[in-house]
């Protein structure tokens, strides 16, 4: 039997190739599978329009093909038995992969293919995929059914959790809800993670409506402002206060770090606003070890006795 894959595709014989496209689109969204579950007719469909795409997307197989169907030819060689003519030859066994007749069972794999014009980029294009390989039968001689190998179409689940700025230091957990069906997952985040960062859990998102499949689950985690302390990269800022006469002679005050409570030596004449650095004292993540730095804020004195007022006054700076 004869197989126009113009007339199969629906397109003229002079179509250019974006219209071929265009066209094979079309009809694969309307007779794919996965949107035609059960339905052997549309399952043909889609195999003959597939075949015939594969031959009229390739401008050599395409040239080949209108030689048969002008000449009774392939090749240049002489057709045996009436060549082709007549009407009676099928024309899909040359334009199976790989080239030239085989048996009546025929499968293209299309993660080889290259451009827009394989059939892995066109039909996940609107089947949700973006890699892999999607594979698909035709002529098949036993009843073996449309086979897929494709990532999941179902879009993934986002949700947004808030925590302390120091349980993102040390790490913590939420047990979240999700909808619809009221499911529960404890999520653990892990130390270290910043503001914005998120976590994407494989599989936990939604099913797949075609393959029941599901997509991912990505959480972004949102961290609250502390007040004492504030996060640049892997280095810590934080503050302490000091008096007027402890900076002017020189003093040792407390620094609470992120894990302890260290001593900070001042020299004589700290000048406000000064920044120390306690190495490594920061947090450590990635494989890199950050510090804490502290700045010294200077109290002045609101009100004065008349002796220090006289001592001021006496002081020449």
């Amino acid at each position: 039997m004869s197989r126009n894959y113009y007339d199969i595709l629906g397109v003229s014989e002079s179509a250019t190739p974006e219209e071929i496209k265009k066209q094979f689109r079309k009809l694969a969204m309307k007779y794919h599978p996965d949107r035609n579950h059960g339905d052997k007719t549309a399952e043909d469909k889609f195999k003959k329009i597939s075949e015939a795409y594969e031959t009229l997307s390739d401008p050599a197989r395409r040239q080949e093909y209108d030689n048969m169907r002008k000449y009774g030819a392939f090749a240049g060689a002489g057709a045996a038995g009436g060549g082709f003519g007549n009407g009676q030859f099928d024309f899909s066994q040359f334009f199976r992969q790989g080239g030239g007749p085989r048996g009546g069972f025929q499968t293209f794999r299309t993660g080889g293919l290259d451009g827009l014009d394989g059939f892995e980029e066109i039909l996940n294009s609107f089947f949700g995929g973006s890699g892999g390989h999607f594979s698909f039968s035709t002529g098949a001689r036993s009843g073996q059914h449309t086979q897929q190998q494709r990532t999941q179409a179902a879009p993934n689940l986002e949700a947004t959790v808030t925590i302390s700025f120091i349980e993102a230091v040390r790490g913590t957990s939420r047990e979240l809800t999700l909808q619809p069906g009221g499911r529960k997952l404890r999520v653990k985040i892990p130390a270290g993670i910043d503001d914005g960062g998120r976590i994407r859990l494989r599989g936990q998102g939604q099913p797949d409506p075609f393959t029941g499949k599901n997509s991912d689950l990505i959480i972004t985690v949102k961290v609250m402002p502390d007040q004492n302390f504030e996060r640049k990269g892997n280095d810590i800022y934080t503050k302490v206060k000091v008096s007027f006469r402890d900076a002017i002679l020189g003093t040792k005050v407390p620094v609470k770090t992120l894990t302890r409570t260290v001593s900070l030596k001042l020299k004589p004449g700290t000048q406000p606003g000064t920044l120390m650095r306690l190495k490594g004292q920061g947090l450590s993540v990635g494989g890199k070890q950050g510090d804490c730095y502290v700045r010294i804020d200077v109290e002045l004195p609101t009100t004065l006795t008349e002796k220090q007022r006289r001592m001021l006054e006496e002081w020449e700076g």
